[in-house]
């Protein structure tokens, strides 16, 4: 079997190739009863902190595994991206929408995820342990060693200020269908770290986009339509990718 059929599971902390590791909790009830991997197979194991390796069930009760760690696995599964990306957007009313914009922007590839708590926001609270694992069940669906961050609820004005400080040369883009916006594409410089911000049902209120403006968030839109907060979000985090990726190519040529 490829190290590509093994199955992934998460574990707090990696010791080194030859320690033992142990598998408790949720995490090895999938593994033993659900997926019923027992004594010799072979499994993934990553802490989503960039550490990644191949492990060797070793003993198997009920409650927790033993599993040997055999090959290091990190270099298999790095992300060798030169920039960072992070997305911040306001939660929907219907939280399913909203926890399904997460799984897909992990799935895609997002460095951070902000909620945004804005002045026409439909709501200003979530469960941070819900969400936590739907990070991590989207992290390991797509085979990624590096989980996203989850920042809870701040103002769009706010979060542009943190991120300035952390990434001073930032583009911050803030997403608003209005005549003066320009295409993403138009306003992001490839190979560039990237802020996206999407607003609530209804858009950002004229004062906040009064702010982000002050502080050099360029206005851009995702096409000729009105998109739903999700979906704004998807198309927003796939755009980025997708300019840095057409550049990556051509710079080959």
């Amino acid at each position: 079997m490829g190290v590509n059929s093994l199955q992934w599971y998460h574990i707090p902390s990696l010791g080194k190739v030859g320690e033992i590791a142990l598998l408790a909790g949720d995490e090895w009830h999938h593994c033993y009863h659900v997926m019923r991997l027992s004594t010799g197979d072979s499994i993934i194991l990553t802490d989503g902190k960039g550490s990644c390796m191949e492990g060797r069930i070793m003993k198997a009760t009920s409650n927790e595994g033993l599993i040997e760690l055999i090959i290091d696995r990190h270099e298999d599964f790095s992300n060798h991206r030169g920039y960072k990306l992070s997305i911040g957007f306001a939660p929907t009313k219907n939280i399913d929408r909203t926890e399904f914009a997460v799984e897909k922007l992990v799935e895609l590839g997002v460095d951070e995820i902000c909620f945004l708590d804005c002045k026409h926001s439909e709501r200003n609270r979530i469960r941070p342990d819900r969400f936590e694992k739907i990070i991590v069940a989207a992290s390991k669906q797509s085979r990624k060693i590096v989980f996203s961050k989850m920042i809870d609820f701040t103002t769009p004005l706010k979060y542009i200020q943190q991120k300035k400080y952390e990434q001073p040369e930032i583009e911050m883009l803030c997403c608003h269908l209005d005549p003066g916006s320009k295409p993403v594409f138009e306003n992001y410089l490839p190979g560039k770290d990237a802020l996206l911000l999407i607003g609530p049902e209804g858009g950002f209120s004229p004062d906040e986009i009064e702010m982000m403006t002050a502080l050099k968030a360029k206005l851009v839109h995702l096409g000729p339509f009105r998109l739903r907060v999700e979906t704004a979000a998807i198309a927003a985090c796939a755009n980025i990718h997708l300019i840095n990726e057409i550049h990556y190519r051509s710079s080959k040529q």
